[in-house]
């Protein structure tokens, strides 16, 4: 009986396992052929989310050949090297990022322009595209009445909807930042104390003792006790920032064979071409901007600083000759003899420059690669994956993240935010950068907070014998001061104290520089609240401290002061204004995180 209730029990269960593997294999079959899949983003052609808003990779596009389109324009060149080309598109892709913040904010604020508002925008300012025109110049100036006269030309109907956009899109921009940064005028009291303070005048003598200039040898080595007592006093010194160690993978994007081939190809038809045609050549084929429109031409060259290949093959050429090709640095050239001296140590060439480049198959292969890589990190192991498929492997060892900058990567916010935000063990997606493309995987990671005695006793350490040191400093500095008092020379006192820096100055302010001082706005602070004909001290700062003895002050008149004011004004303005633009950019980029995906498509 039980034997046969197993039995029962078993069809039912192989039942409910079979329709459960038919569905799955219908969903996966039905999905893959109707498309049901979750494609990733830069699958659908998306190149980077900034919050919740997605940028296409058509729009980015857009931009980036606009932008180098108007640069070809105004060097009036028809190409660009590849390395600007690259620069641009980072400026363009950044621009549009922070640009994206800006718009989100100004929404945020209710910032936007009525249609009113844009058609008198239009009436006011022409677009660049027409201001460039000269159909609209008239003696040589733009010519506004003509520009009137075209408002309503249907002709132009597609140029004025694309700039209306334009000044919808950028208009409530520039207005957020203007509005965010127009703080209240600083009031006169203000900046007088601030310009007395950069520019009364002093004469002065002082001390300068830096501690590290105090021999270890002179402080008594602590117990462990002692340090342990020193670091629960002093735990908030200790305090540690988050941190990270990374494994780092950088893949450059060097030029393939097939690249170089492509380029040598290139530069034997044009040596092809310029045996027919020099400077058509030149015009068509060299990428030299410093000498394409002028016929390649080298200037003057000594022949012993050329290299050897091309020195040889020059001293048996005659005028007129096309040597080459040549591999030089990055690419291949030929070049023309225009003349030789008849001393024969000297020749006027002509060249053709032509540059190998990285192409897109062959970056495409490279993020194929990485894609591999990163499926094969997932199953295998991140560095067993670098093994496997030959990739070289950094540690960065551990590292701050307030630094926002990432050892063998640079400043690189998005990313020190994907280490924040990620555990042990997680992998990045590929990282776009101009020259390369990297993957990181987190190896380990601290919060940061109060560390343990035992993992900072090191710091710990060099704290306490740095107290004991500014201890040892003022004992110097009294004494030091007491032989100046008797009127022991200089000399003598360094020689019995080389860790005593003794300096003086005559008519400085806070903009001089003055020999011994390493920290100015403590010391001109100091010199401030110094009594005169007397030593004043100690005054702390990071490394040191000072002794002070302020023979006299001459503050400023406030007759000059009145002079100066409104350029004052302006000055204290921008500077507010930078600072408070700063801040609020780094709080737009926590709000509005950058996810990247540009080294999945370029």
């Amino acid at each position: 009986m039980a034997l046969r209730n197993f039995r029962e029990n078993f069809k039912f269960i192989v039942w409910i396992v079979a329709i459960a593997f038919i569905a799955w294999l219908v969903f996966e079959i039905g999905a893959g052929i109707l498309n049901f899949t979750n494609p990733k983003p830069w699958e659908r052609g998306i190149v980077a989310e900034v919050g919740n808003y997605k940028i296409s990779s058509e729009y980015y596009e857009y931009l980036v050949q606009a932008e180098i389109q108007e640069t070809l324009r105004v060097r009036g060149v028809e190409f660009l090297p590849p390395e600007e080309e690259e620069s641009i598109r980072e400026a363009v892709f950044y621009r549009m990022v922070d640009n994206i913040r800006w718009k989100k904010l100004a929404e945020k604020l209710g910032i936007k322009l009525s249609d009113k508002a844009i058609l008198t925008l239009v009436m006011l300012l022409p677009p660049p595209e027409l201001m460039r025109d000269t159909n609209f110049f008239r003696d040589g100036n733009f010519n506004y009445q003509l520009y009137l006269q075209v408002l309503n030309d249907k002709r132009y109907a597609p140029l004025f909807s694309a700039y209306e956009a334009r000044l919808k899109e950028e208009v409530p921009l520039d207005l957020a930042r203007f509005l965010i940064s127009k703080i209240p005028l600083p009031s006169k009291e203000y900046l007088w104390k601030k310009y007395t303070f950069e520019n009364t005048k002093y004469g002065f003598d002082f001390l300068n003792i830096v501690y590290a200039r105090i021999s270890d040898d002179k402080v008594k080595k602590p117990s462990e006790d002692e340090l342990k007592r020193y670091f629960e006093k002093n735990k908030e010194k200790f305090k540690q920032p988050p941190s990270a160690d990374i494994y780092i993978l950088r893949v450059e994007k060097s030029p393939s064979k097939e690249d170089s081939l492509q380029a040598k190809e290139l530069i034997l038809r044009a040596k092809k071409e310029a045996e027919r045609d020099w400077n058509g050549a030149v015009k068509t084929y060299s990428e030299d901007l410093r000498t394409k429109d002028l016929g390649g031409n080298l200037g003057w060259l000594y022949v012993l600083v050329l290299p050897e290949n091309v020195r040889n093959d020059i001293e048996k050429s005659d005028t007129g000759a096309i040597l080459g090709p040549y591999d030089v640095p990055g690419g291949y050239n030929i070049v023309k003899v225009l003349e030789k001296n008849k001393k024969g140590d000297s020749v006027n060439l002509s060249h053709i420059f032509v540059s190998i480049k990285t192409s897109y198959q062959t970056k495409q292969k490279l993020r194929d690669t990485l894609l591999k890589f990163l499926d094969l990190a997932k199953k295998r192991g991140f560095r067993e994956a670098a093994k496997e498929l030959g990739f070289k492997l950094d540690s960065t060892g551990e590292f701050k993240l307030s630094l926002g900058f990432i050892p063998f990567i640079g400043p690189d916010r998005s990313l020190i935010n994907f280490i924040r935000k990620g555990k042990k063990g997680d992998i990045s997606g590929i990282i776009y950068k101009p020259e390369y493309y990297a993957v990181i995987q987190i190896i380990g990671k601290k919060e940061g907070g109060i560390p343990k005695f035992e993992e900072v006793r090191r710091e710990v350490e060099r704290a306490y014998i740095l107290e004991e040191k500014r201890k040892i400093a003022e004992a110097i500095a009294r004494d030091v001061i007491e032989r100046i008092k008797r009127g022991e020379s200089p000399d003598s006192i360094r020689a019995k104290y080389p860790e005593v820096y003794l300096g003086s100055a005559d008519s400085a302010n806070f903009n001089t520089f003055v020999p011994g001082v390493a920290n100015r706005e403590v010391f001109f602070r100091a010199l401030a609240i110094s009594k005169e004909k007397e030593w004043s001290g100690p005054f702390d700062y990071k490394d040191g401290l000072y002794y002070i003895f302020k023979k006299y002050e001459l503050k400023p008149d406030r007759a000059d002061f009145e002079k100066r004011v409104q350029q004052l004004i302006l000055q204290n303005q921008q500077m507010e204004a930078f600072e408070i633009l700063s801040n609020l950019q780094r709080d737009l980029e926590d709000l509005m995180p950058l996810k990247d995906y540009r080294g999945y498509l370029y």
